[in-house]
């Protein structure tokens, strides 16, 4: 073997470096997708606990929907008094009469010791730095809060009783259910309504109060969807004068599908606005993209369905 004593060459120098070089690229080659991939992968799985925390917090309010008093002669469901779903904002900063909005609900019920119903609203907000929430507020002071952040996308639909609300038992008994749902009427007269009518019924001269909604299908039949024009067509209960009227059709509620959308709260895991992006980012790579993800789910309130 032989050494020299002046050392390498540049020649020798210049092959070792580009060498080294050529090493230490491709290291970073694989090291760069590597920190995208796990950036990626975290932000999935927070995107799929705040679905999960939007999917529980809807669940349980309105599985409740409808819930009375827990003890006492007000107890039972207020489906037999008032509509305990509505398509719009109610309370504090509510919707005009006769609104009917896709991305927001209010649910109603008695809380546990209660004796009167309260209103529980979510809506999405989206704020002027383009970052959407599921807000939350209800009729006991609690304002506009947030529950997850980067919800992009809230949409309501409903499903109802294809048969009207029928009288179960003549207005002279002295205990109810006296409707199969909704408000019995009076048997005296109450303005606007004659004596023994009110927003969902009509007295036309026969034995047993007639209802005013129509039938949407069969004794029997499954649940119809019921479209938004539906929903603010009237009658109106109590009645079309008042300032917190409803649509007496709102009674037929008994099943809700929700639709929710998340998206990555990191704009370098998301890409042009489209298909896959309701916010566009700034990545312009499809490695390091992390696409909206949505879910459905449907929700039948116990205490709207007691009767079926």
């Amino acid at each position: 073997m032989v050494i020299r004593a002046h050392g390498f060459s540049l020649i020798e120098m210049i092959v070792a470096l580009a060498i080294t070089l050529a090493a230490t690229a491709g290291v970073f080659a694989l090291i760069v997708p590597a920190q995208g991939m796990f950036s990626a992968q975290a932000e999935a799985s927070d995107m799929q606990q705040r679905m999960r925390v939007v999917a529980d917090t809807l669940v349980r309010d309105l599985g409740g929907a409808g819930a009375g008093a827990h003890a006492g002669a007000a107890g039972g469901s207020l489906l037999l008094e008032l509509a305990p779903v509505l398509p719009y904002r109610s309370g504090v900063n509510a919707d005009p009469p006769g609104t009917f909005t896709s991305d927001t609900i209010t649910i109603l019920s008695v809380p546990e010791n209660g004796t009167q119903p309260v209103g529980a609203a979510y809506s999405l907000k989206s704020d002027a730095g383009g970052v959407s929430q599921l807000m939350f507020s209800d009729d006991r002071g609690n304002p506009d809060a947030p529950v997850a952040d980067h919800i992009v996308g809230l949409a309501f639909e409903y499903y109802g009783d294809p048969q009207p609300p029928l009288m179960r038992r003549p207005l002279t008994d002295p205990t109810g259910p006296w409707t199969t749902y909704g408000p019995p009427p009076s048997a005296a007269a109450s303005a606007p309504f004659a004596a023994g009518e009110n927003c969902v019924f009509v007295n036309d001269g026969s034995p047993t109060p007639h209802p005013r909604l129509s039938a949407l299908g069969a004794a029997g039949t499954a649940l119809v969807r019921l479209p938004p024009a539906q929903l603010i067509d009237g009658p109106w209960c109590p009645d079309e004068s008042a300032v917190n009227r409803w649509d007496a059709d709102l009674l037929r509620i008994r099943r809700i599908a929700v639709t929710v959308r998340v998206e990555a709260a990191s704009a370098a895991l998301r890409g042009p606005a489209g298909p896959l992006f309701v916010h566009g980012g700034t990545s312009r790579g499809g490695s390091a993209w992390v696409p909206d993800r949505e879910a459905r789910f449907e929700v039948t309130p116990r205490n709207l369905n007691l009767g079926r």
